[in-house]
């Protein structure tokens, strides 16, 4: 336990006035037998609290003091006598507690209730202060969200334009033996010769590898560029491709190879 997050918890306060829970009590007076550093805090404290009184202190009207201390020596002397008639003996003056601790007590109620104000002001604080930063969190979430909606938005809009292309080749790539459930499409300008390519269903590869796009052209496999699967879910811009009889992918190193290595993923021809 952070003994000094401790102190600062208000503990101290709450068992000194008397407002901690019998099992805040226990701990804190473990504690207290544990950490010097504890009993010091908590004396300092009383010391406080003790002076704030007598700092605040206010000497009552001089007739209401001299009544009060009739009144008491009234209570200790008595009022009979064997005959009816009350003995007359000197007013001693007897004090059980000045009139200044009266006033003294009333000050550590009154300092007490500034201190649990002072404690639920602070934990309102806290909880506003909370709750600000989470709404900060959600509203950075939210742009942040929204940042990538536009940018869906934008690629989405870009391939509706691409796919509306007339000049566009579609080339469908099936999977082979070795992945016979995979999915690709190139999107394939033979004007332009641009070469887009969709990832239908396409597993990730494994660490240090990365999958390469080829051009078969006149039997000879013509590197078509790296695939980033990142991009999964819209066209990924491919090297351009003047001619080709089909396409290929292949699972290469990380970084590309000059020629494919074996086996082939999908294949589709043109």
């Amino acid at each position: 336990m952070n003994i000094k997050e401790y102190i600062s918890s208000g503990i101290i306060e709450s068992y000194v006035l008397g407002l901690a829970s019998n099992e805040e009590r226990a701990e804190f007076e473990q504690l207290s037998s544990m950490h010097a550093e504890l009993r010091q805090a908590r004396e300092a404290f009383e010391i406080s609290l003790e002076q704030h009184a007598l700092d605040n202190a206010v000497n009552p009207p001089v007739a209401l003091k001299q009544k009060i201390w009739n009144d008491i020596d009234w209570r200790a002397t008595g009022a009979a006598t064997t005959v009816g008639q009350p003995i007359q003996q000197p007013l001693t003056p007897v004090r059980s507690m000045s009139f200044a601790k009266f006033l003294a007590a009333a000050s550590v109620i009154l300092l007490a209730g500034s201190t649990l104000l002072n404690f639920y002001f602070y934990n309102q604080y806290k909880s506003t202060s909370t709750q600000l930063q989470d709404l900060i969190a959600q509203n950075q979430q939210m742009a942040s969200n929204n940042i990538i909606m536009q940018t869906k938005l934008q690629q989405y809009e870009k391939s509706f334009v691409i796919f509306s292309d007339t000049n566009m080749y579609v080339v469908a790539m099936k999977g082979q033996p070795v992945a016979p459930q995979s999915i690709t499409t190139v999107y394939w300008n033979r004007q332009t010769k641009d070469v887009y390519l969709l990832i239908n269903d396409l597993q990730q590869p494994v660490s240090g590898k990365q999958y390469q796009l080829w051009a078969i052209v006149d039997g000879v496999p013509v590197d078509a560029g790296m695939l980033d699967m990142s991009l999964v879910g819209g066209l990924v811009k491919m090297k351009n491709i003047p001619k080709a009889q089909a396409f290929a992918i292949t699972l290469e190193n990380a970084g590309g190879s000059k020629t494919p290595t074996m086996p082939i993923y999908v294949m589709g021809k043109t």
